[in-house]
């Protein structure tokens, strides 16, 4: 496959996003995009992960930062704002229709359930495979794959670049090898022959491995008790605990394993209410003594800018007699004393922090696994039984006490709060009183069984039984594995010569287009000729490495030589090759807030990227970073991308500014209602999108502001260019200027020009100027249902020299 000149061939856009109830998302944000792209921007802590997130779990049914045993991707995902009635979903309008599709999250049952609106085969097959694509990134990310070891660099490649099934294979053959190699020994089934062989020995006073022997004694078991019936067969066994069996009794066995159960669970417990607490007075004592000296803690955040610091000295990439990150002059020699001596007051506050993610991490998990000791309890039919509602309420107090352990490691020791001490949570032989309460019913119940010779007898040979069953199913698992294992190590060692010899040809190809990113990143730099290397001895591959060109020589790895920006620019050149090889189904990514280390002139070339090698492909573009986003957005525009903020507040949540469907929606909804009071700022805006387009499609040129400043133009700025512009260029439109007029001379314009106030004006004028501003919206816009394309001198006709929309209905004289 040729990268150099690959053409993305994808399909599937998106038309629409529609988030609710997830994350930061409160109410709902809708994002219209009509298969375009869009650039996306909001400080930190407005909820840009939040879409991210969102379309992470729509597709792949996970979210890769939120993964890990100590958390329930349900409950994570769901905003703290939403009441068990609510529904949270994602909801997606794609360009291929049937694949329309939400995905709600809803509480049932006291669980949070997911799940598609659309059941169509056709979308589950496009779900699945979508989940084999490369659709992702975020910057934490960004170095994953250089970071690792080169073993897990070889599976880390190939889960990004789309050869995962490959490696998929592999990993399953070997997984499975190695599976039937230990699996014999591993399930020891000679020992549990054993033990089903003693069970029967106890409960019929024999040791059979024989259908006929074990017939044969039950026979001699049951001939005291008259039953007519004689055993031959396995069913004869079942109809003889079926004469034996009494409902009342079966009832009394389930009540004793529901006891036995619970008090084997509590009994655990107890015996670890030493740990429990020991674990936590430790993590309150590493957490106190962090947060009475949160500033020096702080500072290990510092370590790696340092060690880099000292690295950028010792090999020589600065020179010059000044620091290199703020080129205040510094003598060299005291410049390296000085790092040294801060990194060795940071070592100390590193310790600490260690510590205390040591006792953090074990208390929390701790806690988590007794929860779910406990929460096995709850899924017994008995649990909720009101006989036992003593039994259930000491249980879930437990649950309750331990709970808040779990809690008070979870807290964020730079929050300012201070946790509980131990003396308030220690837990005590007295939170385990019911412990005896189970022994004595325990105690009953086996008493009055024995009084019961059927029940005894039935107990008897129901285990004896289920013993034999045991010991046949165990000796036909161990021939079989045997005869897979053999089979299988075979299949393995050819797999592995074909997958090395597979994979190099496919990495040599593959490396072109990732230098030819990287390149493009890095014009005129040092690191020349990137390639992914295949490491293996004898037909074993063990791993892979990156190389690269370097002062006339072969260097390896990245880490020796390359900045962060480097590493960065190569994480990114690695996923994007990866989505222009192998994205099949889908022609978008979402790229979340991947260039924050990267300095200003990455950021441009990375910019220019993504315009240029991926212009036909709808990228979701979410950053934080303002002056990059100011640069991005000046490319957006002209590239016809949607361009919106996200902000934050308590009440709304993650939420952006309204668009105009909806603001005009809002307007003519308050206008037949006949609502003045809340129209100010809905019409203001709609008359700024409105120009703010008009001018882009017009080339209607103004004042040259420094940046955000370019942003806020007032509607009467604009409307007088606009006009500046008509007169010069455009006799047709030039008799329309009336319409332009009456807006400009309105009393209503005055009042918009505060973003706050409210308008004073009768509803008539409302709605005359209303009126006007349609008329105008209709000279610049096609009123063709099927078009609705804005006027733009794009659309310029060189021969006939007028301005036209897609369809060529309306159309103006225009000069250029």
């Amino acid at each position: 496959m040729n990268f150099k000149n690959y053409e993305i061939k994808m399909s599937t856009k998106i038309k629409k996003i529609v988030i609710s109830g997830l994350r930061g998302v409160k109410n709902k944000i809708e994002l219209s995009l009509s298969e375009k792209s869009i650039l996306l921007y909001g400080d930190n802590g407005t909820g840009k992960s939040s879409i991210s997130d969102s379309l992470e779990w729509f597709f792949n049914d996970e979210v890769t930062h939120l993964s890990g045993s100590e958390i329930v991707l349900n409950d994570a995902l769901r905003s703290s704002a939403c009441s068990d009635a609510d529904t949270s979903f994602v909801e997606i309008e794609f360009t291929r229709n049937r694949f329309n599709s939400s995905k709600t999250l809803t509480s049932k049952k006291g669980k949070l359930v997911s799940e598609f609106s659309n059941k169509d085969t056709d979308f589950i097959s496009y779900i699945s495979k979508t989940q084999k694509e490369n659709l992702i990134l975020r910057y934490q990310h960004l170095r994953d794959f250089i970071d690792k070891p080169k073993g897990e660099k070889l599976k880390s490649l190939s889960d990004v670049i789309g050869y995962a099934e490959v490696n998929k294979i592999k990993e399953v053959l070997k997984k499975g090898y190695n599976s039937l190699k230990t699996e014999i020994k591993s399930q020891n089934y000679e020992s549990q022959i054993n033990t089903q062989k003693q069970l029967q020995i106890e409960k019929i006073g024999a040791s059979i491995g024989v259908e006929k022997d074990l017939f044969e004694k039950i026979n001699h078991i049951i001939s005291p008790l008259n039953l007519a019936i004689v055993v031959n067969s396995l069913n004869d066994i079942d109809s003889v605990l079926t004469l034996l069996k009494a409902p009342a009794n079966i009832r009394i066995l389930n009540e004793l394993r529901f006891l036995e159960n619970s008090k084997t669970a509590l009994t655990v417990l107890k015996s670890e209410i030493e740990l429990l607490n020991s674990e936590y007075s430790k993590y309150y004592y590493e957490y106190k003594k962090i947060a009475d000296n949160v500033q020096n803690i702080m500072k290990v955040f510092l370590a790696d800018l340092l060690k880099a610091g000292s690295t950028v000295i010792e090999k020589k990439f600065h020179k010059d007699d000044t620091c290199p990150l703020c080129l205040q002059p510094k003598r060299k020699d005291e410049l390296v004393q000085d790092i040294k001596n801060r990194l060795q007051e940071i070592e100390e506050s590193l310790k600490m922090k260690a510590a205390f993610d040591s006792t953090k991490e074990s208390i929390t998990k701790i806690a988590t696994e007794r929860i779910k000791r406990l929460d096995n309890l709850r899924i017994d039919n008995y649990y909720n039984d009101e006989r036992f509602k003593s039994i259930k309420e000491a249980i879930e107090d437990l649950i309750t006490k331990i709970s808040m352990y779990e809690k008070e490691g979870k807290e964020k020791v730079t929050s300012g709060n201070m946790i509980s001490e131990p003396s308030k949570l220690k837990l005590t032989k007295v939170d385990f009183a019911t412990v005896e309460v189970l022994a004595t019913k325990i105690d009953v119940i086996q008493t009055s069984l024995k009084k019961d010779n059927n029940t005894v007898t039935y107990s008897n040979i129901s285990s004896a039984k289920e013993a034999f069953l045991r010991i046949k199913k165990f000796e036909k698992e161990k021939k079989v594995l045997e005869d897979q294992r053999a089979s299988m190590e075979l299949i393995y060692n050819e797999f592995v010569k074909k997958q090395k010899e597979g994979l190099q040809h496919f990495i040599s190809t593959f490396s072109d287009t990732i230098n030819e990113y990287y390149q493009f990143m890095n014009p005129g730099e040092q690191f020349k000729e990137l390639k992914i290397i295949t490491i293996g001895e004898e037909d074993e591959l063990n791993g892979i490495t990156i190389q690269y060109q370097y002062k006339g020589g072969p260097t390896s790895p990245p880490q020796k030589y390359f900045s962060e920006s480097h590493l960065n620019c190569f994480g990114l050149s690695f996923f994007l090759a990866s989505v222009a090889a192998f994205n099949k189904e889908n022609k978008f990514v979402v790229l979340d807030d991947v260039i924050s280390s990267f300095d200003t002139n990455h950021r441009k070339r990375f910019a220019d990227l993504i315009f240029e090698k991926f212009a036909d492909c709808q990228i979701i573009l979410l950053t934080h970073e303002h002056e990059w986003y100011q640069y991005v957005s000046q490319l957006a525009k002209r590239k016809n991308w949607s361009i919106n903020e996200l902000k934050y507040n308590e009440s709304d949540g993650t939420h952006v500014d309204d668009q105009p469907s909806e603001l005009r929606t809002i307007i003519e909804a308050s206008l037949a209602q006949g609502d003045v009071s809340i129209l100010a700022n809905p019409i203001r805006k709609y008359l700024e999108h409105l120009l703010k387009d008009i001018a882009v499609n017009l080339e209607v040129k103004v004042n040259f502001r420094f940046n955000e400043l370019n942003e806020k133009r007032m509607p009467d700025e604009l409307l007088n260019e606009l006009k500046a512009k008509i007169n010069k260029c455009s006799n047709e439109l030039k008799a329309q200027m009336p319409i332009i007029d009456r807006i400009i001379n309105s009393n209503i314009l005055g009042n918009l020009l505060s973003h706050d106030n409210s308008i004073s004006p009768k509803l008539g004028d409302i709605k005359a100027f209303w009126i006007d501003l349609n008329a105008m919206e209709a000279l610049f816009y096609c009123q063709l249902t099927a078009c609705k394309k804005p006027v733009s001198v794009k659309n310029y006709d060189t021969v006939k020299k007028r301005i036209r929309c897609g369809c060529d209905k309306t159309n103006y004289d225009w000069k250029l």
